[in-house]
């Protein structure tokens, strides 16, 4: 089977990645948006979604070291890696401690932070070039880069929000 969704906050994918699961589909690979699965036993698997460092080339080095921990990496899209793990290997949580939680979401924040940057300079120069001409096809663009940059800066502030989360939940 194959579904088409956007999704700019990696817990809500997650998420549904593990609904379809139970659903009895089983994630096998991504691409621009377009999810492939293959028919499973309903709650076979869990899912993790994790975003690198970097990615540099080494993934048959990332893919053993994951594989040595019983967990499969299914699908790659640029520092997004998609990973899944037996269910009946009990829970998977890539990031347990407090520490590795918030590392987590600062690279995500810090990931969205970048691509909110770009997104307003193209925003700013769309609402200029409206200003300019007086073009409705600019403007239809202008409202479509805000948007986009909304849905970033909810992500980002999601991400800060989860931080702050686990910073009082150390404190305590």
């Amino acid at each position: 089977m194959l579904k088409f969704k956007l999704y700019y906050d990696k817990d809500v994918e997650e998420d549904w990645l593990k609904k379809m699961c139970l659903n009895g589909w089983a994630f096998k690979k991504f691409f621009l948006g377009f999810y492939t699965f293959e028919k499973c036993e309903p709650g076979e698997y869990n899912y993790q979604i994790e975003l690198l460092d970097s990615w540099n080339g080494e993934k048959h080095d990332y893919s053993a070291f994951m594989e040595d921990t019983e967990v499969k990496v299914i699908s790659q899209w640029w520092r997004w890696v998609y990973l899944q793990k037996m269910a009946s290997d009990g829970p998977f949580e890539m990031y347990t401690d407090i520490e590795s939680k918030i590392t987590q979401y600062n690279k995500i924040k810090n990931f969205f932070k970048v691509a909110l940057v770009v997104e307003l300079i193209c925003f700013f120069m769309e609402a200029m070039a409206t200003i300019n001409t007086g073009s409705y096809i600019f403007a239809i663009f202008t409202v479509l880069l805000a948007v986009i940059c909304l849905a970033i800066l909810q992500i980002v502030w999601k991400c800060k929000w989860k931080i702050e989360q686990y910073k009082h939940e150390k404190d305590m």
